[in-house]
């Protein structure tokens, strides 16, 4: 993704700006030059070149790991990885102070110890857990320092009254750069519905909704993330970024 630097405010005003800017350089130690050296290596007579990790794979290690203590489902196919890798992250400036923002997508524990199973099925999802409870995913924010601790983490509420699975996060973009305010527009469908019949009916049922985050870097290092729906409504129907800025824009001026 190409970077998308936001214009500066001044810095003793708190600001936040997203960019997509990864380092993805490897860098390997002990590389084989020509084919005898790699000949070597392979005979076990030099040692494994060690590559260390780019920026994009140190925030995906961190985010699977946060996501695993917190996520229900297994993957049964691949244990090792969940539907969260499939995610897009930003690097972040948060008041001056690199971070890191990833989405992830995965079934929230209703209790420690919970366990799903998504069960095996023919031809239609069948949305549930051989444990006996329902299978679905939520969209979360997980917040990483310049050391990829994890320091913010926040599940998108989203207010329907019917369950439903979140299936991605199409984009995030910065709503108010002076004031610490993320856009996060996630996509989800009802669980319970009818199942598609025909061709055209594939992909379509499901519902895109822009949600306002409210970060703030505090003084132990940890970024609180407030969800704030008093402008944009909970559910709402906003599917795209520019549409939630306008929106933002006439709440500021006491438009409706």
């Amino acid at each position: 993704m190409a970077a998308a630097w936001l214009s500066l405010a001044a810095l003793a005003q708190a600001e936040i700006k997203l960019s997509s800017d990864w380092d993805e350089n490897y860098t390997c130690t002990g590389s084989p030059r020509n084919l005898i050296e790699l000949a070597e290596v392979q005979q076990g007579r030099r040692p494994q070149p060690v590559c260390t990790l780019t920026e994009n794979e140190k925030v995906r290690d961190a985010a699977a790991r946060s996501a695993t203590a917190r996520a229900a489902a297994i993957d049964i196919s691949k244990p090792s990885q969940r539907d969260f890798w499939h995610a897009m992250g930003f690097k972040m400036m948060l008041d001056g102070r690199q971070h890191y923002l990833e989405p992830v997508l995965f079934m929230t524990k209703s209790h420690p110890d919970e366990v799903c199973t998504p069960s095996h099925f023919t031809g239609q999802p069948t949305y549930r857990c051989d444990e006996g409870q329902r299978h679905t995913n939520d969209c979360h924010v997980l917040i990483f320092n310049d050391k990829f601790e994890e320091v913010g983490y926040h599940r998108i509420e989203v207010k329907e009254p019917y369950q439903f699975f979140c299936n991605t996060v199409p984009a995030i973009g910065v709503g108010d750069a002076a004031n610490n305010l993320v856009l996060v527009m996630v996509q989800y469908f009802p669980i319970d519905r009818k199942h598609a019949s025909t061709i055209a009916e594939v992909g379509q049922g499901w519902n895109r909704m822009t949600v306002a985050l409210r970060l703030k870097l505090q003084e132990d290092g940890r970024v609180r993330i407030t969800q704030e729906d008093g402008c944009l409504g909970n559910p709402n129907r906003i599917d795209t970024i520019p549409d939630a800025r306008r929106q933002l824009r006439r709440c500021a001026a006491g438009k409706p």
